[in-house]
């Protein structure tokens, strides 16, 4: 598992180096919208296995597995600034992202606030602490993804 959070840290730094600022096209946009949301939902499926009982990690790499997702969160918000509505690019992105940016930035804000207090309580390995913390964290990935994501 350690090796898996390695390599969702090598892809994080890749996509910090494919910034969208940089990107020419919707399709790099996009590309790199979807690398961002690959390493938190690596590292909530890192957490949740540890969770379920299916593997055993240790208390730093819980937490570290929380606080990537807390800075893909914050990864997101520039990421998504890009609007691709134009584009050909395949996305499941719904055009309500740029439509109501406040809501949606906010709920990526809320995402990276409830992953760093997971990496409190993760830090300690702690399933009981971390439960409540996890169930908060997963609810706004669903808020989103039901409002934000066809």
């Amino acid at each position: 598992m350690t090796k898996g959070l390695t390599a969702a840290a090598a892809l994080m730094m890749a996509a910090i180096a494919a910034s969208p600022a940089m990107a020419d096209d919707g399709e790099a946009a996009v590309q790199y919208r979807k690398d961002v949301m690959t390493v938190a939902g690596a590292s909530m499926g890192a957490l949740g296995c540890f969770m379920q009982g299916g593997c055993a990690l240790e208390g730093p790499v819980l937490a570290r597995a929380a606080k990537s997702i807390a800075f893909s969160g914050e990864l997101a918000v520039d990421a998504f600034k890009v609007d691709t509505r134009e584009s050909m690019a395949e996305t499941d992105a719904l055009p309500k992202v740029w439509e109501d940016w406040e809501a949606f930035e906010g709920g990526l804000t809320e995402m990276s606030r409830a992953a760093d207090e997971l990496a409190v309580a993760a830090a300690d390995g702690d399933k009981a602490a971390m439960g409540p913390l996890m169930r908060t964290l997963g609810g706004t990935c669903k808020d989103c993804h039901d409002t934000f994501r066809d």
